[in-house]
């Protein structure tokens, strides 16, 4: 029988739905056909949501020294799923009195923050084959010493390589952000062929990785209608089809700028990826 790989998932904002959200991921057939679950949060703020959320199941604590090697049998982590039990990392971070529900505390930012550096090791040690993250309050991330817009942000300080690039991806569509989290007034600061140039590289070679062949990628415009030839923004002509075209340079099938109203019509129908 081939044997699941071991993914770390981080509990999230102890007092938002990343707690139930979690609870709820591991018990589901889909995820478990995929993996071994190994929640990285708090295992009393997860028996308290699990409780609130009368949700089936048993929560148990395994120790770091679990994952030391690489065969699992005789351990807590045997035996996950629905009616079974889930194995929790349990960091103790959440003090009796912050164990609420839809605060903003600095101390549960801190804690959300906690979790995501203890999944990262573990992932960089080979623990543990992956990480998923659950969401956390980034008001509360920041007032709990983590200045990083979001979870971005926060995995290339911690990893100490590259500028960071979010990918969204949902089966075959793939999107990477030219920027993340920031007022509408940046990111349109962010609007340069530097940067398109570099987000395009990192898109094609992930990509590539991933599929096992050149990806064809398209760059969407900034106005409506890619600028209409200048009557709706210039942003398109100076500074996004010269990326385009340093890109298509270098060998990757970038076409662009696209309307940004149609393109995700035609990522979808299958014109590229």
């Amino acid at each position: 029988m081939k044997k699941l790989p071991l993914v770390a998932i981080t509990m999230g904002d102890p007092s938002g739905v990343g707690p139930e959200v979690c609870l709820k991921a591991v018990r589901s057939s889909r995820v478990l056909r995929g993996c071994v679950p190994l929640i990285v949060g708090d295992l009393k703020v997860l028996r308290l949501h699990a409780k609130k959320m009368r949700l089936p199941g048993r929560l148990v604590p395994v120790s770091p020294e679990v994952l030391e090697g690489a065969a699992l049998e005789g351990t807590a982590l045997e035996g996950t799923g629905p009616s079974g039990v889930t194995p929790v990392l349990d960091l103790a971070n959440v003090a009796a009195r912050d164990r609420v529900f839809g605060r903003v505390r600095a101390s549960l930012g801190r804690a959300a923050g906690a979790y995501i550096e203890v999944a990262v090791r573990l992932t960089r040690a080979g623990r543990v084959a992956a990480m998923a993250t659950g969401p956390i309050h980034k008001e509360a991330f920041q007032a709990g010493g983590y200045p990083f817009p979001g979870h971005t942000e926060l995995l290339a300080h911690l990893l100490g390589e590259g500028k960071p690039v979010m990918m969204l991806a949902h089966g075959r569509m793939r999107i990477a952000h030219l920027s993340t989290h920031c007022s509408l007034r940046e990111a349109l600061r962010r609007v340069k062929r530097r940067r398109i140039l570099y987000v395009g590289r990192l898109l094609a070679r992930t990509l590539e990785r991933l599929d096992g062949r050149p990806p064809r990628i398209a760059v969407a415009g900034l106005n409506p209608h890619a600028g209409e030839n200048g009557l709706f923004g210039a942003e398109e002509a100076s500074e996004i089809a010269p990326a385009v075209g340093d890109l298509r340079a270098e060998g990757i099938d970038a076409e662009g700028p696209e309307p940004p109203d149609t393109v995700f019509a035609k990522l979808r129908g299958g014109q590229y990826g």
